[in-house]
């Protein structure tokens, strides 16, 4: 502390912390995902090498690759304001019909709106795709697919020495 004194260093709390993880995208095993997930629904497939010669789950991973996902992860913003905002586990509805879950989702001051992250059909995940989140109330909110990270996304700040 007294070493990023004069950088105005102060204490922060784990929600801090779940909400820069969040703006960058960063995802939460056992949250975001769930002992099925597969690294292809979590946008993830690019933190496995299929090239290896071998690894452990590698052939389980080419049998469902060859498969069509279910669900697929996506990035989401809100374009209401705080007034019924949806809660992590709310429902994806279309048609009457459940087509996801939100995983994780927080109000970002940085970006003044809420940000989020969700499972969806996989029809449903391309970026500017609008959908419905059923909120508390059983009022329907409308999201829109975005491109992640939210916050910074070419990592400018993150790289530089006055951020």
């Amino acid at each position: 502390m007294q070493a990023g004194r004069v950088h105005g260093i102060r204490p922060f709390g784990v929600e801090a912390q779940r909400l820069l993880r969040l703006e960058k995208a960063h995802i939460i095993i056992g949250q975001d995902t769930d002992g099925l997930t597969t690294p292809i629904e979590a946008a993830m497939d690019w933190a496995v090498k299929m090239d290896k010669p071998y690894f452990i789950g590698q052939r389980s991973l080419k049998i469902v690759g060859a498969k069509k996902p279910k669900a697929q992860l996506v990035g989401f913003v809100l374009d209401s304001g705080d007034e019924g905002a949806p809660r992590e586990c709310h429902l994806v509805i279309r048609d009457g019909q459940i087509a996801g879950r939100v995983t994780s989702i927080a109000f970002s001051s940085a970006l003044d709106r809420h940000i989020g992250l969700a499972f969806v059909a996989p029809d449903m995940a391309a970026e500017g795709t609008r959908f419905f989140i059923r909120a508390d109330r059983g009022q329907m909110v409308q999201a829109r697919v975005v491109p992640t990270p939210f916050y910074d996304p070419s990592g400018a700040l993150q790289k530089s020495a006055t951020a």
